[in-house]
């Protein structure tokens, strides 16, 4: 089984001063990470290729650093399942519809997005869709979360949201 640990809008140092202890302690053993955005700064960046294979995109509220380093989308292709990652943009009203829409043409097993601040998971059209929330915020969530996606020896693709 190949597991990635996935996260979002971390906004550091603006809401925290680093990537919660639960989350690191989560992602010892993961095969890679999926960041979707927000990440605020190269601190964070640095702090998770130390851990495992990063796959990060930018995010609206991301410095010049990361938005010159980093897409706004992109396709990762990990244990032969295809993983969408975009932060997404706008208002949070229809904005799955939105990034459904921008993956529309790539044939992916799974998208992960961002900005809402607010964890999901539901499947639209056999494609698994994944908002890990953000694990930093207080302001627009009751609940601070990350997740796990878990790509099964049978390649099954499934995934966890895990509050803490």
């Amino acid at each position: 089984m190949i597991s990635i640990g996935v996260l979002s809008d971390t906004h550091i140092p603006a809401r925290s001063d680093s990537i919660p202890h639960e989350v690191l302690c989560a992602f010892d053993n993961v095969d890679a990470i999926i960041h979707a955005g927000d990440i605020t700064t190269m601190n964070v960046v640095d702090t998770l290729t130390k851990i495992a294979p990063l796959h990060a995109v930018q995010g609206n509220m991301d410095e010049p650093g990361i938005k010159e380093k980093l897409p706004l989308k992109k396709v990762v292709e990990i244990g032969g399942k295809k993983i969408g990652v975009t932060h997404g943009a706008g208002s949070p009203f229809n904005i799955k519809k939105r990034v459904l829409k921008s993956f529309e043409n790539n044939r992916v097993d799974c998208i992960v997005f961002g900005h809402t601040h607010k964890a999901e998971k539901f499947y639209k059209n056999n494609i698994l869709v994944l908002n890990p929330g953000s694990v930093t915020d207080k302001v627009f969530s009751k609940t601070q979360s990350f997740a796990m996606i878990f790509i099964n020896d049978d390649s099954t693709i499934n995934a966890e949201i895990i509050t803490i």
